[in-house]
């Protein structure tokens, strides 16, 4: 008798000591957490090596100083304005320290005749070294004024 109860506890105590893994979105399948032969099934996808590593510098036209900009309602945010357009270079090299050697060496992609600052009602900022779109009407009078401005300076050639 004292025989089975062990077993029963053991028994007990393994079938309680699992955890619940995600198999699909919706349905969970189950694995042991104990140290024994079934842990668990472990899947490493490995992806195929390419032959050459590639790499993608963009650079932006800003035209402008790094300025406040103030929205309609009173919020700022500190940008540059710059054109639609970017300068992109595609280099391929095998490391990161070779491909921007590699760019620097290249020839600079001919600017375009003209620069698009505004499109559809927006103009591009460059945040924290990130380009957005950010529409003319959310900007205050006195920078849609500006962004105006500029871009009639820019394209006046």
């Amino acid at each position: 008798m004292k025989r089975l109860a062990v077993l029963f506890f053991a028994f007990t105590t393994a079938s309680t000591a699992q955890i619940a893994t995600p198999t699909t979105p919706t349905k969970f399948g189950q694995r042991g957490i104990s140290g024994g032969a079934n842990s668990g099934n472990a899947a490493v996808n490995v992806a195929p090596a390419t032959s050459e590593a590639t790499a993608r510098i963009t650079s932006h036209y800003s035209f402008g100083e790094l300025r406040q900009w103030k929205s309609a309602d009173g919020r700022s945010l500190l940008g540059k304005m710059i054109a639609f357009e970017d300068a992109v270079i595609e280099v391929k090299r095998p490391t990161a320290a070779e491909a921007q050697a590699a760019a620097m060496a290249a020839p600079a992609p001919k600017p375009p005749e003209k620069f698009t600052l505004l499109r559809e009602g927006k103009i591009r900022l460059l945040v924290n070294n990130k380009p957005f779109e950010v529409p003319l009407d959310k900007l205050s009078a006195e920078d849609q004024t500006f962004a105006k401005q500029v871009e009639a300076t820019v394209n006046a050639k």
